[in-house]
């Protein structure tokens, strides 16, 4: 039988997963998030997603307990991997500022082992890469300005892994 009212199942498919939020080449000069950086911290091996929300609850725990003060930062997702910068003080037009000064930490796309979001706390977001040198695991923890910027971050890495 057929309903009396029709409904539109897809009235905003701008959260959609599966549609792409950016094009393809805007990953090839990179995407870019502002955030506060929480901190980061060594961790084993993460086994399963409790593992990995534990880290980064207790990462925000800890460094919430030592009162240490949030870096605001600039996150840019590219293919060649994330990048996180200080977010520059505000300079007069001919001013120039060094970009490489600026970076905290930088991680190719290979090496990041697991990207995820707190559910109880909407604008957290993390990532978990791999380093080169000793592999050791780090869990680096960001606080978005905005509930989305933490889903943009978690579906656009996957999509520049893939354009790679």
């Amino acid at each position: 039988m057929p309903s009396k009212k029709q409904y539109n199942l897809v009235q905003n498919d701008d959260y959609d997963t599966r549609i792409p939020l950016h094009p393809d080449e805007a990953y090839h000069h990179g995407i870019s998030f502002q955030a506060k950086f929480i901190g980061t911290l060594d961790i084993p091996r993460p086994t399963s997603r409790v593992e990995i929300v534990a880290a980064m609850r207790r990462i925000r725990y800890e460094f919430k307990a030592k009162a240490v003060k949030k870096k605001k930062v600039n996150v840019e997702v590219s293919i060649e991997g994330v990048k996180v910068s200080l977010k520059g003080k505000k300079k007069k037009k001919n001013q120039w500022t060094d970009d490489s000064k600026l970076v905290l930490m930088q991680h190719p796309i290979y090496r990041i082992f697991y990207v995820s979001h707190d559910s109880q706390d909407l604008k957290i977001f993390s990532y978990i890469a791999r380093d080169g040198a000793s592999n050791v695991f780090k869990c680096n923890v960001f606080k978005s300005t905005k509930k989305v910027c933490n889903l943009l971050f978690a579906s656009d890495l996957p999509v520049a892994y893939a354009l790679r």
